[in-house]
């Protein structure tokens, strides 16, 4: 059998199949390029902030300088890596009543779930305050979580306890501007979106997005959200100071601008819960969580593995995918959690 039910050639589909995986790894979503870094490293020393910590003093004539110190600012970040599989099932009698339609169906199905599972992979990380470890037991970090007794190197003049934590609640029932201020604050007291070429992003669900919609200064906010020139247009009284923001952002759909920050609608983010991220741009070495992938470059990516019938790959042919992630800048990110508990927990993906 050498062809499906409409007459197409069966080599041809997977000749295809390998095409679109190669275009698919190529470009991965918006949302996990702009946010990680790849890397094929089991862990990495990073320096916890984007300006350094060590600074000058006055020479003497005969001294000999002291040297530029980074000890207090690096941590060993450990990534994750885990194997995972899917089946297609094709077997010589379903392709030879089947469409060429009805066989991409299935590859589609598989990109789908594979840009669901590296997403999901990325947001449990970022959303978790639990440190976890890699196979060689390095520590897989959260982002700053006041727990592990690990205290952020200072900033600015800005010193930071060991109970610091970028895991935040409302205390409220209701998000409110000064919720989303503080945690805006929180990434950019660290150096990072505070004018050093990084952009600050804030992810929401469509239900906080629409309430940080509403946000007008004068009311208990200290600034107005201006939309995006995406948006549909309104009738308004106010005179804009500035511009307002371009409806995209590296591929990403942008709602508008509040205060510093982006607002990014996405349904995918839990219903109660806010992220601030601060981003680099695509695969940025700043950016705060690592996507790490097999030291071979041919177990890269979302990869169909060839069935047991050489004449005939697509036959009991299967996806495969190996990857893991960790925090590589903890101070990078914020979580809110819109709760009337004083205690944060992480949602569910």
């Amino acid at each position: 059998m050498k062809v499906l039910a409409d007459g197409t050639d069966i080599n041809s589909i997977w000749d295809e199949f390998i095409s679109t995986l190669d275009l698919a790894n190529q470009k991965r979503s918006a949302l996990v390029d702009l946010f990680t870094f790849q890397t094929t490293a089991k862990g990495e020393t990073v320096l916890q902030t984007p300006g350094g910590t060590s600074d000058f003093e006055e020479a003497s004539e005969y001294g000999v300088p002291k040297g530029a110190r980074l000890e207090a600012g690096m941590l060993p970040m450990g990534y994750t890596f885990k194997w995972y599989d899917l089946a297609t099932r094709f077997t010589w009698k379903y392709l030879a009543d089947a469409s060429a339609n009805q066989v991409a169906a299935v590859h589609n199905g598989a990109l789908e779930a594979d840009n669901r599972l590296t997403f999901k992979a990325i947001m449990n990380r970022l959303f978790s305050n639990v440190n976890g470890v890699n196979e060689d037991g390095t520590t897989v970090y959260s982002l700053w979580n006041g727990t592990d007794g690990k205290a952020p190197p200072e900033h600015n003049g800005s010193t930071f306890p060991s109970t610091h934590s970028h895991y935040l609640t409302t205390g409220t029932a209701a998000l409110a501007p000064a919720d989303v201020e503080v945690l805006v604050d929180t990434v950019k007291h660290h150096g990072y979106g505070d004018g050093d070429g990084q952009t600050l992003v804030v992810l929401a669900n469509p239900e906080e997005a629409d309430v940080i919609a509403g946000f007008r200064s004068g009311s208990g906010a200290k600034f107005d959200f201006i939309a995006s020139d995406d948006a549909p247009p309104y009738l308004t009284a106010e005179t804009l100071v500035g511009s307002r923001p371009s409806g995209q952002f590296n591929g990403l759909k942008v709602l508008g601008q509040y205060g510093y920050a982006l607002i990014v609608s996405n349904p995918l983010i839990p219903a109660g819960y806010v992220a601030c991220l601060a981003t680099g741009g695509s695969n940025s070495e700043r950016n705060p969580i690592a996507f790490r992938e097999h030291v071979q470059t041919s177990l890269q990516g979302l990869r169909i593995v060839k069935g047991k019938t050489p004449d005939y790959p697509l036959i009991d042919s299967y996806y495969n995918r190996g990857f893991g992630v960790g925090v590589r800048h903890r101070g990078a990110a914020a979580v809110l959690q819109v709760t009337t508990n004083a205690s944060y927990t992480a949602p569910t993906f």
